[in-house]
């Protein structure tokens, strides 16, 4: 009964969101899919969107309802039922008041489920977009795949996760009108297989030396971030004073890849782009207590973006100590197993201490890494991790935190070594909404 309920609901907030949607009938719509990065592209692209008109964008919503409400100009305050009380009787208000109007519309359509309503055939009832993104597919948020994976070998159960989610996010490709454009990632070979069967107008992006935007090189340093590209053979150049991942190259690939689809240059691009700044919790640099140096990646966490996030604190700390503050991956079903085992893989080649955060990374990380005599502490209650780093931290010593948000929140750890208590404003998960969930969490 609850499930049928929530579908009348979702249905409800979906007519509505369509009628709203016929008042922006010349607005372009640019949906990006993808496992990881959706966020950091969005913002990338509103980014370059900007200066050529005015842009909607959905922040905070990407799923079967948030899509609805964000295009009603609705969002939840506590998602409790009188605040989806709330939100029903204010849905056809906001239909009869809201003259909103924007020349772009970039919208997120995140995928958890082959089934509806969080598949990508039900956000795709919601909403065309005339231009669709289509950035990795990894095994975040797999666990609602699991039952259609038989094979109990590990490696081999991976695979073919991967490959059915990468077949329900492709999607968003194939949904794209005649008149529309994929922005398609090159270098996933399940995409580069399904790209035979895209039959709108397809732009490419990747390593891959077929990819139409073709990622030259990705540079990190102490002093930021250098990407270079070509595009239609002409060779660009992106540098940026932030310190970034090397696989944010894809995110910003993308980005002019898709504003290239609607006929802006990627020089262009580039002019909107030279003030980008990463998005929260995704890899922003702090000075922290005792002249350390903090890498917040706390917003969230999947296999590909940890091991990365890894790499990044071994290249940028050097020869000086380098700690990982790690909670766990969560959401990824029977793979968490193999996923958080290999994580210690990771750990021991790329940090010099592991401080681990959450149930996931107790079984099945710690013990890995206490086999190997690596130096590791693990923590239950957060007052805990939180006063052990105060008390332990290395003069100019690297700090990673990352992990995922269901019940972690580990900004509450990097909150607490901030050298400038200012700073709190820049983390992520900020608001009374957010305030409440971390009171409520050990």
């Amino acid at each position: 009964m609850k499930k049928i309920i929530s579908r009348i609901i979702l249905n409800y907030f979906r007519f509505f969101a369509r009628l709203q949607l016929q008042k922006n009938k010349d607005g372009t719509i640019i949906g990006i899919t993808g496992s990881d990065g959706k966020t950091s592209t969005r913002l990338a692209l509103v980014q370059i969107l900007k200066t050529h008109g005015i842009v909607k964008h959905s922040s905070y919503a990407n799923s079967e309802s948030g899509i609805s409400l964000n295009i009603l100009g609705l969002r939840p305050n506590n998602y409790s039922l009188l605040d989806w009380v709330r939100l029903i009787i204010l849905a056809p208000l906001q239909l009869l008041t809201n003259q909103e109007k924007y020349k772009y519309y970039v919208v997120e359509m995140g995928i958890d489920s082959p089934d509806a309503p969080k598949n990508m055939s039900y956000l795709l009832s919601i909403i065309h977009p005339h231009v669709g993104v289509v950035l990795n597919a990894n095994l975040a948020h797999s666990q609602n795949f699991d039952y259609l994976v038989k094979d109990t070998s590990p490696l081999r159960r991976m695979e073919k996760l991967i490959n059915l989610i990468a077949k329900e996010k492709m999607q968003l490709a194939k949904g794209i009108g005649k008149s529309g454009v994929a922005i398609v990632n090159l270098d996933q070979k399940e995409f580069a297989r399904g790209c035979k069967d895209v039959s709108e107008r397809l732009i490419t992006f990747g390593k891959s030396g077929d990819a139409d935007l073709k990622i030259l090189a990705a540079t990190v340093t102490s002093h930021g971030f250098n990407f270079r590209f070509s595009y239609q053979s002409q060779n660009y150049q992106l540098t940026l004073k932030d310190i970034f991942p090397e696989h944010f190259a894809y995110t910003f690939a993308a980005a002019i890849a898709a504003a290239a689809a609607i006929g802006i240059p990627p020089s262009i691009s580039l002019r909107g782009l030279a003030n980008f700044r990463a998005p929260a919790g995704r890899m922003r640099i702090f000075a922290g207590q005792n002249n350390s140096t903090i890498i917040d990646s706390s917003y969230n966490a999947s296999p590909s973006v940890m091991q990365s996030s890894l790499k990044l604190l071994k290249h940028l700390a050097g020869n000086r100590k380098k700690i990982a503050v790690i909670g766990d991956m969560r959401e990824l079903g029977l793979s968490a197993k193999l996923a958080h085992k290999n994580l210690a893989d990771w750990l021991t080649q790329y940090t010099d201490e592991a401080i681990l955060f959450g149930e996931l990374t107790k079984m099945y990380t710690l013990p890995v890494l206490e086999s190997f005599k690596f130096k590791v502490h693990h923590f239950v209650h957060m007052t805990e991790l939180i006063s052990y780093l105060r008390s332990t931290i290395k003069p100019k010593s690297y700090i990673l935190f990352k992990g995922s948000q269901n019940k972690l929140y580990l900004e509450r750890a990097v909150q607490a070594v901030l050298a400038d208590p200012r700073d709190v404003s820049q983390l992520c998960r900020r608001g009374h909404y957010w305030d409440r969930r971390r009171a409520q969490t050990i």
